[in-house]
């Protein structure tokens, strides 16, 4: 019978644990993940990199303008203009540098404008790793997805690189 009550008492605290959720400024949580967390609940897709490609109603957005803003004082679309900038033929788009904060971005196709707002988690010089794919499908509900690049070539690169990985 003891081993049944602390079995028990045992599966009891682990429960107990499991069900607390993790604190903000625990040491087990990442600063960025933090972040990323606080910009999501504001409504902002929390992104690494603008990079990626765009598609209306899954045609690409290809060499058309695309215009990225922060927000206006009422947090809404579309306050003061940061860069400006065109698809290319495969509806590819960077933008490089972005401080840390809320954006918005506007694509413009067939004379329509397309906006979604996204948040950098880190500001950054140059994009890394990974790529986005904006789909606006639906275009009062389009869709970020984040992408991480791999470059699984076997060609020789180091550990640091955001394009390498190692089987």
């Amino acid at each position: 019978m003891l081993r049944v009550d602390t079995l028990l008492m045992l599966l009891l605290a682990v429960l107990n644990v499991a069900q607390q959720p993790l604190q903000q400024d625990s040491p087990h949580v990442p600063p960025r993940w933090t972040k990323a967390q606080k910009y999501a609940a504001e409504g902002f897709h929390p992104l690494d990199c603008l990079a990626g490609q765009v598609r209306v109603r899954g045609k690409r957005v290809a060499q058309e303008a695309f215009t990225v803003f922060r927000p206006d004082a009422a947090m809404k679309c579309c306050g003061t203009l940061i860069r400006k900038g065109r698809t290319d033929q495969h509806g590819h788009f960077f933008v490089e540098p972005m401080q840390e904060g809320e954006y918005f971005v506007q694509f413009h196709y067939r004379g329509t404008e397309y906006v979604t707002n996204f948040a950098v988690i880190e500001g950054y010089e140059q994009c890394d790793g990974t790529h986005i794919e904006v789909n606006f499908s639906n275009p009062k509900k389009p869709v970020i997805e984040t992408f991480v690049d791999i470059n699984d070539s076997g060609e020789p690169c180091e550990e640091d690189e955001p394009h390498c990985y190692r089987k």
